[in-house]
């Protein structure tokens, strides 16, 4: 189990929200796959989709859920955030960096 703390709030914060940002993608490409037509006017096909879009429709909806969970955790993290005042401005979506500044690549002489 991860303990979250002042040190590594805006990691985790991080992380889910790139795993929210991923799992709304990925739903989004598969919703016009959710509802699957018959393969073709036979009685098997036709029985086919009413045995399996219950079956898509649950995985789809529990999907969602899963997607709602992360990203009431990770808003739950950016308040904690907020509390830690690792946030510039409250009203801001833009987090502070916990990583040092990039400056490019570095020259070799």
């Amino acid at each position: 189990m991860l303990q979250v703390d002042v040190e590594n709030v805006m990691a985790v914060y991080q992380r889910l929200d790139e795993q929210v940002r991923a799992l709304r993608t990925k739903r989004h490409d598969v919703l016009n796959l959710k509802n699957v037509p018959p393969c073709a006017e036979d009685p098997v096909s036709l029985d086919a989709v009413t045995v399996f879009q219950p079956k898509i429709d649950s995985i789809t909806k529990i999907h969602a859920e899963y997607v709602t969970e992360i990203a009431e955790a990770r808003d739950r993290l950016k308040r904690a955030a907020q509390e830690y005042g690792l946030i510039e401005d409250e009203n801001t979506a833009t987090l502070k960096s916990t990583a040092p500044p990039y400056n490019g690549p570095l020259l070799e002489r």
